[in-house]
């Protein structure tokens, strides 16, 4: 009997060393400069490896929808939305998200640095950002009755995950609106972050400069559910997580530690933009697909009830390995190692 408990704890304890893996040490960070700031060549190829994502084929035979390796990678934000939105889980999930982009561009032979786009540069003129040059850029605001992208690398690519919990071919698109990105300008950055609790940064990060800067993008339709069918998301979340790190930094032995908020949407409230809780989610997305609720993670993962803790346990569903929150609280951890340049 002995032996057979120290055989379950050994098989235990590798089941969870595969599932999240362990952190090494961290002394030599990988930058991620601002678009404006990155060098020509590597612009060039970080949107050629995004352009191979949408053209390669899917891996994982699991995630509804999904024909590309990009489907994918956007499943993963369809099926975990109303985890991840208006709840704690939003900033490590996104860091994490990130984190998955970085392993795929890999895939498609780029290891260079990881862009961010310092929206405070370019706020209330966001359409004439270097970001979206058609040539070392992202395209520019689309164009016809589905504002699809009409010039740059992603014109002409199909998404099929989406609107909502469907899945339905669309074009990469966006539409931007200028005199809304005006509240992603520097003051408004720094109001965001003020707030001394997570709960506060959460909340005023959210609400403030996140919302704001997809809602001056309208990427993929405005919907909130698969938004990051436009690689132009990863370069505003990378904006978001840069803006969470910044607060972090103002007392970091304690922010650290400083996690807090529900690990799935309250049914009455629901995504926190749309007043009127998930009835009027439903309303503009559907609900979640049964197919979708297959392979949803349980929420409540490493936590042991509804609120996010440190030990709460992020799933890629198998991209790669999963990771607890603890895990990317610290950019320059060991389980990630980045600095933002």
């Amino acid at each position: 009997m002995l032996r057979d408990f120290f055989i379950a704890l050994l098989t235990a304890s590798t089941a969870l060393s595969a599932a999240v893996p362990a952190a090494t040490a961290c002394t030599n960070p990988q930058k991620r400069p601002s678009w404006h700031d990155m060098k020509e060549a590597d612009k060039k190829a970080y949107l050629a490896a995004n352009v191979c994502l949408l053209k390669s084929p899917q891996k994982l035979n699991r995630l509804p929808g999904a024909k590309t390796r990009w489907d994918e990678l956007v499943s993963l934000h369809q099926i975990h939305a109303l985890q991840i939105h208006t709840t704690g889980q939003f900033l490590p999930y996104h860091r994490y998200y990130i984190n998955i982009l970085a392993f795929l561009l890999k895939e498609c032979g780029y290891s260079g640095p990881l862009p961010y786009w310092d929206e405070t540069r370019d706020a209330g003129k966001f359409s004439s950002s270097p970001v979206f040059d058609p040539a070392t850029g992202f395209g520019g605001t689309g164009k016809g009755s589905k504002n699809c992208v009409a010039d740059g690398p992603f014109a002409n690519l199909t998404v099929n995950i989406g609107p909502g919990f469907k899945s339905q071919p669309r074009c990469v698109n966006r539409r931007i609106t200028n005199a809304l990105s005006t509240q992603c300008g520097a003051t408004y950055v720094a109001s965001a972050i003020s707030g001394p609790t997570y709960s506060q940064a959460l909340d005023a990060i959210y609400s403030g400069p996140h919302l704001v800067g997809h809602m001056a993008l309208a990427m993929m339709d405005g919907d909130s559910i698969t938004s990051s069918g436009d690689p132009l998301f990863f370069l505003h979340h990378g904006f978001v997580d840069k803006m969470w790190w910044d607060w972090q930094k103002k007392d970091l032995n304690t922010r650290l530690k400083d996690i807090s908020g529900l690990n799935a949407q309250d049914p009455a409230v629901g995504f926190s933009e749309f007043p009127g809780g998930m009835e009027v989610e439903s309303a503009m997305w559907g609900k979640p697909t049964a197919e979708i609720l297959a392979v949803t993670p349980d929420s409540t993962s490493g936590d042991g009830g509804n609120e996010i803790t440190l030990g709460h346990v992020m799933s890629s569903l198998g991209i790669i390995p999963n990771a607890t929150v603890a895990d990317v609280m610290d950019i320059k951890g060991g389980y990630l190692c980045y600095e933002f340049v």
